[in-house]
């Protein structure tokens, strides 16, 4: 199967919090790109079910603030989501946080 990610993720453990009909869930970040990320968590979603996402970064001391909808699901082990738009802030702040140079990092 041809990866067909438009991003490069990059393997990460972050705390993050995930808002879902005006409710809040605790969730954990295991992977991120500029495109989406993968979340471990047992909160029961759909496919493209619309979601909010505040991840915080403990490098820069920053919260991420996003919009998606879910992409795939993983049972109750976890689902990505594909982001609908980060800020230049956001970009620069994930890059920090993993250290990584733009081309190396996504």
């Amino acid at each position: 199967m041809d990866n067909v990610r438009q991003f490069k993720r990059v393997t990460i453990d972050l705390g993050a919090e995930l808002m879902l009909n005006h409710r809040a869930f605790q969730v954990t970040v295991k992977d991120i790109s500029l495109g989406g990320a993968y979340i471990q968590s047992a909160v029961p979603l759909e496919m493209n079910e619309a979601v909010e996402m505040r991840i915080f970064l403990n490098a820069v001391e920053h919260v991420v603030e996003v919009a998606g909808r879910v992409a795939w699901l993983k049972g109750k082990d976890g689902f990505g989501i594909a982001f609908q738009e980060l800020k230049p802030i956001d970009v620069w702040a994930l890059m920090k946080q993993t250290e990584s140079a733009p081309k190396e990092a996504f």
